[in-house]
């Protein structure tokens, strides 16, 4: 059985991990080096990930309780309860359901007398057009956050130059992973410094447990393998063990709460973020033939959000489906661990948000760039028969 979620780690990668965890660099030389890696006209600041690097903004803003934030309303659900931590009021923007793009009138509508920010995400690998919020967000002097967490291009590409924050993430299961970490644009100098500061006065994360990180990540690549995979998910299922929460859990970026989100990356982490960046869009460029081969096996009939966007990273593979269990089932029969994301529809008081539900369940292809060609023509063929009449060829596990 292909496994939903693959790292996109190499055995040469796992081991440079493992080796700096042993022998750790020079915390700030190596912070500084992953940092001049970004050819940004912004500041640039390495941070522990994407919810750390939101935290450290918000608190360099200081803005006051009961001011509010608008957020493009499909994300991870730790984005917007960190602004609520903050005390700030969040309001949701609704996304289409096939291109998770947000209509600006919906923006206009919902910029208040106390909105200051807007968070923007580019979701499943897509990169959005996000001029025409920056220019709304700009005539009314509210700031941009444009979350690329999702939508990594590799270090040519740092977000809209207007942004006044870029977010990218290097989690466990993002394209180029660094088992954690991100990068954070920052337009503002004076916000940037308030930053830093604040980030030299966190702890830094401790090498034992990134060494921890390291070692779940090496058992994860020995999962990856298929028929490895495949007893796995027999045994699990023999036990009653809930897979996909299972999954989720060995590759979440962070625990939730205030005092994972307030440390600084340890130098490991750093240096593995360092090698990564260092191989600029090659860990995208990789994935974009036997995706667009994935895409095209997938009838035209299926509902596969943000198709036909470009650039795109493909870094997810969503179908929508009327009975997202049932898709999952028959994949799953046929030899594919289809899933679902960790994402949310953001709430929002007398707000409805129908576009960024629907894509919220989405169904995740398993998507491996390393499939063979013929097992990406099957998974699409499989979830294209499926769609069409509920029953997809089923192959033994």
């Amino acid at each position: 059985m292909w496994p939903c979620k693959q790292l996109d780690l190499s055995w040469r990668d796992w081991r440079f991990a493992l080796g700096r965890c042993l022998a750790p660099p020079p915390w700030r030389e190596v912070a500084e080096r992953v940092e001049r890696l970004w050819p940004s006209g912004r500041g640039v600041l390495a941070c522990m990930n994407v919810r750390s690097a939101f935290d450290l903004y918000l608190r360099a803003r200081r803005w006051a309780l009961g001011d509010e934030i608008v957020f493009s309303a499909l994300t991870v659900p730790d984005m917007p309860a960190i602004a609520r931590r903050h005390g700030l009021r969040v309001v949701p923007i609704d996304v289409d359901a096939d291109t998770g793009a947000w209509r600006t009138h919906d923006l206009e509508r919902a910029i208040g007398p106390k909105t200051r920010a807007v968070v923007l995400t580019h979701p499943f690998g897509a990169r959005l057009d996000v001029a025409p919020a920056i220019a709304t967000a700009r005539a009314r002097g509210i700031a941009v956050v444009e979350d690329c967490a999702q939508a990594y291009l590799g270090p040519a590409w740092t977000g809209h130059p207007d942004a006044d924050l870029a977010l990218f993430s290097f989690g466990p299961m993002k394209t180029a992973t660094a088992l954690g970490g991100a990068v954070a644009h920052v337009r503002d100098p004076e916000t940037l410094e308030r930053m830093r500061r604040q980030r030299g006065c966190q702890p830094a994360q401790a090498t034992a447990a990134f060494l921890r990180r390291v070692l779940v990540a090496g058992g994860l690549k020995l999962a990856g393998n298929p028929r490895v995979y495949g007893a796995l998910a027999a045994v699990l299922g023999a036990v009653g063990a809930d897979r996909e929460r299972w999954v989720h859990r060995l590759t979440r970026n962070t625990r939730p709460g205030t005092a994972a989100l307030r440390q600084r990356p340890c130098a490991a982490l750093l240096a593995l973020l360092e090698r990564r960046l260092a191989e600029g869009d090659a860990p995208v460029t990789r994935r974009t033939a036997p995706a667009r081969a994935l895409f095209d096996a997938v009838g035209p009939g299926v509902r596969l959000p943000t198709r036909d966007a470009e650039p795109h990273a493909y870094w997810m593979a969503p179908v929508l489906v009327p009975d997202p269990e049932a898709c999952k089932e028959a994949l799953r029969g046929a030899g594919f661990d289809a899933m679902s994301a960790r994402l949310c529809a953001v709430s929002g008081e007398g707000v409805d948000v129908p576009g960024a539900r629907c894509l919220a369940s989405a169904v995740h292809l398993p998507f491996d760039p390393d499939m063979p060609p013929e097992e990406l023509a099957r998974l699409g063929e499989s979830m294209t028969r499926f769609d069409a009449r509920g029953s997809p060829g089923r192959r033994p596990v």
